[in-house]
């Protein structure tokens, strides 16, 4: 079997998880879940929240529909990943916008929000709901990239990952971009698909401003514990270009950690 990427490029082989599977077709009641569709906090400066609402309507990052911040920010999100045809529904949605404009969106986003004007306040005092748009945003391509990987059957990796009902921690490296380490002990399944995309996070985990920076080595070293000395590169790939932003910094919230827990270990 062959993994290949979003534009056809053949990259390495993987073999299917077992997943949970729907006979049905897809849903009538599907909707795309958005990023945010959770009450945002009340604990901003002026300034921030009215960056945050305009944010949540503009058609530009909407139309983006980022899996970055859908994967933290979105009830929705948290849903559809319950069920293989759903997330497969979503994942469609989200890899269909082009990359580039996206990301650029996205980095534009990022460096707006932290600008004296908009949330530079709050980030300086490590809001974290702040800290998780900022890194959400930052991490836009390296997720993209990640999500919209498939196997040669047409599933996609991370619906393989999330719906893997024999392996629970296979969807953990997913949130490695954002800045959230894998939990100690936890062994995704070693199969072609988590190689690849620990190979695309390789290559954003030399620059400094990416949250992955903080988080690549350590969990490469864990999975190479359970699949092999070289299974995956020990340390990120030499950083070759800079993303935008500031030095990154993320504090996951509350409500992200109790999501976790009860899809994880439900």
């Amino acid at each position: 079997m062959h993994l290949q990427r979003r534009d056809g490029t053949p990259t390495i082989s993987a073999r299917a998880s077992e997943t949970t599977l729907e006979t049905d077709a897809t849903p009538s009641d599907f909707t795309v879940p958005r990023a945010f569709d959770t009450s945002l906090s009340n604990n901003f400066t002026a300034p921030c929240a009215a960056f945050f609402r305009g944010l949540i309507t503009d058609s530009n990052f909407n139309d983006c529909h980022p899996f970055s911040l859908m994967l933290q920010t979105s009830s929705g999100f948290f849903d559809a990943s319950k069920s293989y045809i759903r997330i497969t529904r979503t994942l469609e949605v989200t890899c269909g916008v082009n990359e580039d404009q996206c990301t650029s969106i996205m980095d534009g986003l990022a460096l707006e929000l932290t600008s004296d004007a908009n949330c530079a306040v709050d980030y300086a005092n490590d809001n974290p709901q702040v800290l998780q748009a900022y890194n959400g945003l930052l991490a836009y391509e390296p997720l993209y990239q990640a999500s919209c990987l498939r196997d040669d059957d047409g599933r996609y990796c991370y619906a393989n990952a999330v719906t893997n009902t024999t392996a629970t921690t296979d969807a953990y490296p997913y949130y490695l971009p954002v800045g959230i380490e894998m939990p100690p002990g936890a062994r995704p399944t070693c199969n072609k698909c988590l190689q690849d995309v620990m190979a695309i996070f390789s290559s954003f985990g030399g620059n400094s401003t990416q949250p992955i920076s903080q988080t690549y080595n350590g969990a490469a070293a864990q999975i190479d514990m359970g699949c092999g000395p070289t299974f995956v590169n020990k340390t990120a790939t030499p950083l070759k270009g800079a993303a935008p932003g500031n030095d990154v910094s993320f504090i996951p919230t509350i409500t992200l950690f109790v999501m976790l827990f009860l899809y994880f270990f439900q």
